[in-house]
């Protein structure tokens, strides 16, 4: 629902929702073409209500509580982060008048692109500092050097009773992402509707085009490219689903995949009664076989079984640890999923550990003694 627009009680909030107002830093700057924008415009009144994610240009919007959260809390596919407003402890969400409310802003942080012109990867800058800064380290996919490509962009938002009042100031200054995290209401509204008509077809079957008698259907990659990823339907599709819907045959031609797409990870498994599904990467098994003893007391290995990393509390995460003299600290040299804490699970563990000594033994070409096996203590 709109409601009237109100005279802003602050400077900044009057030059926010200026129709007039303009970045100094892109007044100066020829705007890229980035494909269907919303149109600017400086009647509030006919502003679209079908967000699509990419607000850009002069827009400015009064949202109920309920056009609000049909928007997802206005989504974004710009990457950006989220402040408070003025810290002069007087906004309130439940005020009568927005200019009263809560408010926050939305700064975009831009986009990463590399220095070769021929390229066309833009990369979305992860908001974490950190992160952001390991980033720009790296090289582009095609060889070049990344650089940040910053935006001024700060969109507000005022919460109050009436629902939320929202304005973006202007145009971003890059182009749009290439690589998006989101859907929107109605896509999903349409990703839920395909699946509910279709909950026997899997992920892949989704992407090809659900089977008709004439050939592939729809597709839930037409509905957005964030469905071109298996994964993502995977996960969006049990929501819906459910988990009991995975058959038996489903689940083991899953791990079998697995299993072929991460040759010798899976080092040992066990399907009967006992569960026992047990992990390992060349540097863990290197961990196992030392050439010599260590000096201090950290010789052999640390076995313990972890709670709470599974759904299910009786579920535990097996791990014999193995000190490593380079990082100097612990590290794993056998992982194993149990679906309980028996001796009969215990047993499937160790048989993975001692298989991973004997093979390691044998690469480093030194004999296997009983001595290797004495430190393997639960």
């Amino acid at each position: 629902m709109k409601k009237p627009l109100g005279e802003p009680k602050t400077e900044v909030a009057r030059e926010i929702v200026s129709k007039s107002f303009v970045h100094p830093l892109l007044r100066k700057q020829t705007i890229k073409d980035t494909g269907p924008m919303i149109a600017p415009t400086n009647d509030t009144e006919q502003l679209p209500i079908n967000w699509d994610g990419w607000p850009d240009g002069y827009i400015e919007l009064d949202l109920s509580h309920a056009e609000f959260s049909a928007t997802k809390q206005l989504m974004y596919h710009w990457a950006y982060t989220v402040s408070g407003g003025y810290k002069s402890g007087l906004e309130d969400p439940n005020a009568d008048r927005w200019e009263d409310g809560k408010q926050s802003t939305r700064k975009c942080c831009g986009v990463i692109l590399c220095t070769n012109k021929d390229c066309t990867i833009v990369v979305r800058p992860n908001t974490k500092e950190t992160a952001f800064k390991h980033q720009l380290q790296k090289k582009c996919v095609c060889g070049a050097r990344l650089y940040h490509e910053k935006c001024e962009i700060r969109a507000t938002l005022w919460k109050w009773a009436g629902g939320i009042h929202y304005v973006h100031p202007g145009f971003h200054s890059h182009q749009r992402l290439t690589h998006i995290l989101h859907i929107t209401q109605a896509e999903e509204s349409r990703f839920i509707e395909i699946v509910t008509a279709n909950k026997d077809i899997g992920p892949l079957g989704l992407i090809v085009g659900v089977p008709t008698k004439n050939g592939p259907g729809e597709s839930v990659a037409d509905i957005s490219d964030v469905y071109l990823n298996r994964d993502r339907v995977q996960k969006d599709r049990l929501k819906i689903c459910g988990r009991s819907s995975q058959t038996a045959q489903a689940l083991f031609q899953a791990f079998t995949e697995f299993s072929k797409k991460f040759p010798n990870f899976v080092i040992h498994s066990e399907f009967m009664n006992e569960v026992v599904i047990s992990v390992q990467t060349d540097f863990m098994r290197s961990q196992l076989v030392k050439l010599d003893a260590l000096d201090e007391a950290v010789n052999g290995t640390v076995n313990d079984a972890a709670h709470g990393w599974w759904k299910e509390r009786q579920w535990v995460l097996i791990i014999s640890s193995t000190y490593c003299p380079v990082l100097l600290c612990w590290v794993p040299g056998v992982m194993s999923f149990s679906n309980g804490q028996s001796t009969q699970h215990f047993k499937y563990h160790f048989i993975a550990v001692f298989q991973s000594i004997i093979r390691e033994a044998k690469e480093k070409d030194i004999p296997v003694s009983h001595s290797m096996f004495a430190g393997v203590r639960h």
